[in-house]
């Protein structure tokens, strides 16, 4: 059947024929969004806003996005996608325990120094809207549940011995990599320590005993580090 032109069909069928014409200006919407929801907020955030940014017209938001909830639940969304895919690695990596770790914990605190602010929002919105709950659960509670996996088959291949209980090392990781990229966003300079340390300190909770030379600190970084928290100490 030939497709009818845009003009004749009614105005919420049109926006699901442009949504799928014109990608790369939504996509210019989403990344706009994801800019404003993050600096501004879910409730400062305005449609105009996210318009402007994108450089496009408001009347041009409405035709891929009926509000400024649905376009949070699509920005919610990547998120998640891109967390979850934090955990897939080459199987050369996930071979070796330590570099998996380490591979893991890198990817996402690199993706939590560009996205606390985001996280923060989803946490927020998912109190009052189901379809960011479940977005959030899947953001929590994927990640959560594949650590624990990898923790149980470590286990069960006799190179750890989890000193912390293994559902709570994997719940509590995801503060960890919180709290190392905050201090990321502090000092830039010291990313690999701080992915590092956090490295070290799932393999330590586990009771990891194998060998994590490659995990090494560097006495430079330390005394790096410890400078920074006695300047900022002088500060307060």
């Amino acid at each position: 059947m030939k497709p009818q032109p845009i003009r004749d069909v009614d105005w919420t069928a049109a926006r699901d024929i442009r949504r799928d014409l014109e990608s790369e200006t939504k996509e210019t919407l989403v990344a706009a969004a994801r800019r404003v929801f993050s600096s501004k907020g879910f409730d400062a955030a305005t449609i105009g806003e996210i318009a402007a940014a994108a450089e496009v017209s408001r009347p041009t938001f409405y035709v891929y996005f009926a509000t400024k909830s649905e376009m949070f639940r699509v920005v919610a969304a990547r998120l998640r996608d891109e967390l979850l895919d934090a955990h897939h690695h080459p199987r050369e990596v996930a071979d070796d325990p330590v570099l998996l770790s380490h591979a893991s914990v890198e990817s996402f605190v690199d993706l939590f120094v560009e996205n606390i602010e985001l996280m923060d929002e989803v946490a927020k919105q998912a109190t009052s809207d189901p379809a960011v709950a479940e977005l959030l659960d899947d953001i929590v509670g994927k990640p959560y549940r594949r650590t624990h996996r990898h923790i149980v088959r470590l286990r069960k291949a006799g190179v750890a011995n989890p000193l912390v209980e293994e559902h709570y090392v994997a719940r509590i990781m995801r503060t960890v990599n919180l709290a190392a990229a905050a201090e990321i966003r502090l000092r830039p300079d010291l990313r690999d320590f701080y992915i590092a340390q956090a490295t070290r300190a799932y393999l330590a909770m586990i009771g990891y005993s194998g060998d994590m030379s490659m995990l090494s600190i560097d006495p430079d970084a330390v005394r790096l580090s410890d400078a920074a928290d006695t300047d900022a100490a002088g500060e307060a």
